[in-house]
């Protein structure tokens, strides 16, 4: 079994996978509120870094490489 293969995604596979994701990360933060809200400083502070490559690739026009 290849854990890693390229796949392409339907639309509605797409749509169900985001909103499991946002439930599961509803669920768990649930249980997580103290320790999120003593540290959401560097929460936030982690989100924007982790997020400028992504969004400077994005906004630059650069293309992804596809693999060969």
């Amino acid at each position: 079994m290849k854990l890693m293969r390229t796949k392409v995604w339907k639309p509605g596979d797409i749509v169900l996978l985001k909103w499991c994701c946002i439930m599961f990360g509803l669920v768990f933060g649930s249980f997580l509120t103290g320790l999120v809200k003593r540290h959401r400083l560097l929460l936030t502070v982690t989100a924007i870094l982790l997020a400028v490559k992504p969004a400077r690739a994005y906004f630059s026009g650069e293309e992804a490489q596809q693999p060969s």
